[in-house]
């Protein structure tokens, strides 16, 4: 009786797991695990570049915008998060024997413990982006790619440079051993792959017949032959002794981003990022879908076997993590909260409790708490979400779309559609009493709209450039607008006349924010500057301008008008005294430019999203 019964549940655990019902979501401790210095709290796990198993199949590990996450392939959950790269992870993987795990990110390749996931060696030398890193297969190299034209090769255990591979005249996206460790190939926007010797780094054979970049290659198990994708819509198959074209591939996808061999080299896979495919390795032809878009959370962009084979891993760059049973054609497990927040559509609630997020890689809103983190609810919107703003007593949501369109929504209710923008609306904001939105967009006009019945009020033009933001003054009788014309137009909303064109900015503006009292106006520029103005007068009262890279693309007011904060390309918060200009404090910690950026309503945190697909909530208390 008991081994019928142990059967049974054997049976319904099997069927449970086949379900794709065993999933691994968010746990809070994700929020608070490997936290730059100052922040009190993190929102997404950032963009997925790479995947990859460990050798005995029991760990998976996921390049990313702030790190390496290490999860747990078999049971779910995530195990570390290993940050030291400055700049997003574009790659790792483990080397042969699993103690030790290599990473590209920046202009720096990081090697790890794969243990107790101590950093042990940073290797650098590379002029631009590290694209790749990978192990020889006895271990006792690493291959990195880079932007900087050269593949280098590493000694493992010492760090030190051995080889620079000359020859590629463009940026190279993948490098890669052969199986026996003598040769090495690389794959290069210059729309050739090489292969070198990689014991002398002589040049062998250069692959001619793409048309684009080539994004990804790899060799077969056996070595025979090699395989690479391009953006020319088309894999090839190569052989890896005579360099000829045995098969080409031609799914008629857009872009071909990473493939991979399975491990008895029998089958390749291709991700598109919409769809993963299988192709006969030896005959050229497609075989079936190993995954496809659904159209609703996320495509196939990067994807890694199981050394068994007998799984997959496979994610977009904003979307989940699947791991999917080839065999049974189920889903067995799914690792939530990677984003993409490339659009920065980030919306703070008036109470500051909440926080909407959109991003390019699905038709979603979520909403946050922002005190937990927690994910309160998630709903499909029409498209991607490229502007987000609350009404003041945070019950609905305008959403600004890239083909023109505006909407209105509450909970998950669509209200209105507002028409009348032709390009991409880049800012959409309700006004303080909540009976007006102003949105903005690339076709160089800004709208003004009844919010409770959606009707055009008035079509504002003027500018030469494309409008980038939009801002009510608190009490709604004006209203701000910053486009790539370089100048901040100061408009009466109720009339909608042109009052003052705020002119000193050189270059395109990203930001422009009334303070709380209405009589200042700080705009952000790509000059690298953040201006403060008088808001009555339009006058030019101060300069704060950055001393790195420029390009500041946020500035925000704190709630009492004291504190300015700005963010950008050079991927630091700064503080500033308002009244002064003094630079109070430099916030490091983000991997990506930063894009947004909020105060909550006691003043004492900073709220800023990043390409590094992240959002970090900083204490600065102390201010």
């Amino acid at each position: 009786m008991k081994r019928r019964l142990y059967a049974l549940c054997a049976c319904f655990f099997a069927c449970f797991l086949m379900s794709g019902a065993f999933t691994a979501f968010p746990s809070d401790r994700i929020s608070q695990l490997g936290l730059p210095d100052g922040a009190k709290m993190r929102i997404g796990r950032g963009r997925i570049y790479s995947l990859a198993y460990s050798p005995d199949g029991r760990k998976l590990i996921a390049a990313s915008g702030i790190g390496v996450w290490i999860y747990d392939a078999l049971y779910g959950g995530e195990i570390a998060l290993l940050r030291g790269h400055t700049h997003q992870v574009k790659s790792a993987a483990y080397s042969p024997d699993g103690k030790r795990i290599v990473s590209a990110g920046g202009y720096t390749v990081c090697v790890w413990d794969a243990e107790t996931y101590a950093l042990l060696n940073t290797l650098e030398g590379h002029e631009l982006i590290v694209n790749s890193a990978a192990y020889s297969p006895d271990g006792k190299r690493i291959v990195s790619a880079s932007g900087d034209k050269t593949v280098r090769i590493w000694d493992a255990e010492t760090g030190a440079l051995l080889i620079t591979l000359d020859g590629h005249n463009d940026f190279v996206n993948s490098a890669a051993y052969s199986p026996d460790g003598k040769r090495i190939v690389s794959a290069s926007d210059d729309k050739t792959v090489r292969i070198w010797d990689a014991e002398t780094g002589a040049s062998i054979k250069k692959l001619e017949g793409h048309t684009s970049w080539v994004k990804s290659t790899a060799y077969s198990p056996d070595g025979k032959r090699i395989a690479s994708a391009s953006s020319d819509e088309t894999t090839r198959i190569w052989d890896s002794e005579t360099g000829a074209v045995l098969h080409t591939l031609d799914s008629g996808i857009a872009l071909a981003v990473t493939l991979a061999y399975s491990p008895d080299g029998r089958r390749l896979a291709v991700a598109d990022g919409y769809d993963l495919w299988a192709w006969s390795a030896d005959y050229g032809s497609r075989l079936q879908p190993i995954f496809r878009h659904s159209g609703r959370k996320t495509g196939a962009s990067v994807f890694a076997y199981s050394p068994d084979g007998h799984n997959i891993a496979v994610a977009d760059s904003g979307g989940p993590i699947y791991i999917l049973n080839i065999e049974i054609h189920a889903r067995i497990r799914t690792f939530e909260g990677h984003t993409d927040f490339r659009s920065w559509a980030v919306a703070l609630s008036p109470d500051g409790k909440r926080l909407v997020t959109a991003d390019q890689t699905r038709a979603y809103i979520d909403i946050s708490n922002t005190a937990t983190g927690a994910l309160l609810k998630s709903y499909r919107v029409d498209s991607f979400a490229q502007s987000l703003g609350y009404s003041p007593d945070g019950k609905r949501l305008v959403i600004g779309y890239h083909d023109g369109t505006v909407q209105i929504w509450e909970a998950k209710k669509k209200l209105h559609t507002l028409k009348g923008h032709t390009k991409w609306v880049s800012s959409s904001v309700y006004s303080s009493d909540g009976k007006r939105i102003v949105t903005v967009s690339w076709d160089r006009t800004i709208r003004v709209w009844d919010a409770e019945t959606g009707a055009p009020l008035h079509t504002l033009k003027g500018n030469t450039g494309w409008v980038n933001l939009a801002a009510f003054s608190p009490d709604g009788k004006r209203i701000a607008s910053g486009s790539t014309d370089d100048t901040i137009r100061i408009w009466d909303a109720e009339t909608g006349a042109l009052l003052h064109t705020l002119e000193g900015s050189r270059s395109d503006i990203n930001s422009a924010v009334y303070s709380s009292d209405g009589k200042r106006i700080v705009s952000a520029d790509y000059d690298g500057k953040a201006i403060i103005w008088d808001a009555e007068t339009g006058a030019l009262l101060k300069k704060l301008e950055a001393d790195d890279e420029g390009e500041i693309l946020r500035a925000a007011y704190s709630p009492n008008g004291k504190r300015i904060a700005t963010g950008g390309r050079d991927r630091i918060v700064r503080i500033w005294d308002a009244e002064t200009g003094a630079l109070l404090k430099k916030i490091e910690g983000h991997t990506g430019y930063i894009g947004w950026a909020a105060f909550l309503p006691d003043g004492k945190t900073l709220v800023t999203s990043a390409s590094d697909g992240t959002i970090l909530f900083w204490d600065i208390s102390d201010l």
